[in-house]
């Protein structure tokens, strides 16, 4: 198979494994209403609001909401009978399609305890945030819309435990441990284990392409020498100073011209006696010095 269609094949997998990763988060049960209500409080903050009227054009996150689905948030909360959610759809030509949410901004709450924390970091993470793997490494994000969220999303991720950096409105995981307990807590318990296998295929990959890079390098070093050690042999022996040289010295430029592929460690086998890589790397400091002088 070759390079590019090898990493074809890896980016549909990668493709493939993070739309599971959605469809998992999508159809995760809620356990209790007050975590339906954290979860809810979530996922309504991380769209844009303007006075009570809220707007996303993540579908996923509109199905989470309302459905349909296995396990939709608006029916599991403790207000769906005494509170109206009024949804329409938008769509503009050459825009993608957003849905419209109207319901009280009262529902917004912040969690009062750590199930609720992961609960509601779920609800803004399926609104606003992503899971993304560049050509190296891996990344978690929240990326909320302002000054006041921001400043609520950074008290709330201070409970996790977790080791977040933060740029401007961006809260970033980038820890493989960190992002595999993000996972977990938020329902997507097999997502978190094909995340396990994702990364540790990813890290064997990475390290085969080091040492084949590393082996490659080495490679091209040594041809480069051997080259080097032939174009020296053959001007000793054109100004006729090969017969001032020691026999060993002799022999061993013969040899390299003979076979001007040999890395040093196998010249040194084919010598009489034989004799290590060291002791050949030796003797050809010493004829370049011989050359030099």
């Amino acid at each position: 198979m070759s390079a590019s269609r090898g990493q074809k094949l890896h980016e549909m997998d990668k493709d493939l494994w993070l739309s599971k990763i959605w469809d998992e988060w999508l159809s995760s049960p809620v356990k209790s209403r007050s975590l339906a209500d954290a979860e809810t409080s979530g996922l309504l903050m991380g769209m844009r609001n303007h006075h009570g009227i809220f707007t996303t054009n993540r579908l996923r996150a509109a199905r989470r909401l309302t459905g349909p689905g296995k396990f939709p948030l608006w029916p599991l909360t403790s207000y769906a009978e005494s509170l109206t959610l009024n949804i329409s759809m938008i769509t503009r030509p050459n825009r993608k399609p957003s849905v419209k949410f109207t319901c009280p901004p009262e529902i917004l709450r912040l969690p009062e305890n750590l199930p609720s924390v992961w609960s509601w970091l779920k609800g803004l993470w399926g609104s606003t945030g992503g899971l993304y793997f560049p050509k190296t490494g891996y990344y978690l994000t929240l990326i909320v819309s302002d000054a006041e969220l921001s400043q609520k999303t950074r008290n709330i991720i201070s409970q996790t435990g977790l080791t977040w950096s933060e740029h401007r409105n961006e809260f970033t995981l980038r820890n493989h441990d960190d992002i595999t307990t993000f996972l977990y807590n938020a329902g997507i318990e097999s997502g978190a284990l094909d995340f396990e296998e994702m990364t540790i295929i990813r890290s064997a990959r990475n390290k085969a392409n080091l040492v084949r890079n590393y082996d490659t390098a080495n490679i091209a070093r040594s041809v480069k020498a051997a080259h080097e050690q032939k174009r020296i042999a053959e001007k000793i022996f054109e100004t006729g100073i090969i017969d001032s040289l020691p026999e060993n010295f002799r022999e061993l430029l013969r040899l390299r011209i003979e076979n001007p592929d040999l890395s040093l460690e196998e010249l040194g086998l084919r010598l009489n006696p034989p004799v290590s890589k060291s002791t050949v790397n030796y003797r050809w400091k010493k004829i370049r010095a011989l050359i030099n002088a």
